[in-house]
């Protein structure tokens, strides 16, 4: 697939699509972390697209630095951070949820960390074979990524919820197959990866509300 700013929108559009979907599933607040997951992914990409027409002087300067230092924001960030948590709240069950809080202390530190790392130092962006490589000056990639990568997909894989762990399992193949074949370009291919699998997202809370109607309409159709 070639990326271009047409793809980053037309893809942003469709995701932003399932997420409302999705969010109309919501019915707790505990919910609504992961719920609003797939929206976010699809917004993430919409700003891509604006990072794309600013490399390419299609936009104002000004736009084009906003839309980059947002899309990195969120992907280095804001993701590792809320992630985690969402997982952590949906987990009915004792001993996952406490596993999982410590992947959201984890989470929340390294995001905080990297939310530093990407204001005080500059972040740079260029065109790099269809793709966007996004540069900064983040130490220990090998450390820091790996942390990343056990906080947005370790709490889904060890869901005791059969989609959320697909999720997590689709996604960490996704970043492992970007980072052997374009490391450089990984932030933009595994993000826009990763929103397209958040469909699973979509069909957990599908089959949860699924099964919610059976629990209530069980026992008044036997009685």
């Amino acid at each position: 697939m070639c990326f271009s700013p047409q793809a980053d929108f037309v893809a942003g559009a469709v995701i932003a699509g399932v997420g409302v979907e999705t969010l109309r599933h919501v019915r707790a607040r505990r919910e609504l972390i992961v719920g609003a997951l797939p929206l976010l992914f699809g917004i993430h990409q919409l700003v891509e697209g604006f990072v794309w027409l600013g490399l390419r002087g299609q936009v104002s300067p000004g736009l084009g630095d906003a839309a980059k230092q947002a899309y990195i924001i969120f992907a280095h960030a804001v993701l590792p951070a809320i992630v985690p948590l969402g997982f952590m709240l949906l987990e009915p069950d004792p001993r996952r949820s406490r596993v999982m809080m410590a992947t959201a202390c984890a989470g929340a530190l390294l995001g905080a960390y990297l939310l530093w790392q990407v204001t005080a130092y500059p972040v740079g962006a260029h065109e790099e074979a269809r793709c966007i490589d996004y540069t900064t000056h983040t130490p220990n990639d090998a450390v820091i990524g790996l942390l990343y990568v056990a906080a947005t997909c370790g709490p889904a894989l060890i869901s005791s919820r059969r989609y959320l762990r697909w999720f997590g399992l689709v996604s960490l193949v996704g970043v492992i197959v970007t980072a052997v074949l374009r490391v450089d370009e990984l932030t933009s291919l595994w993000c826009v990866y990763v929103a397209l699998v958040s469909v699973l997202i979509l069909e957990h809370f599908r089959r949860q509300r699924a099964s919610d109607v059976r629990a209530i309409s069980g026992p008044a159709w036997s009685s």
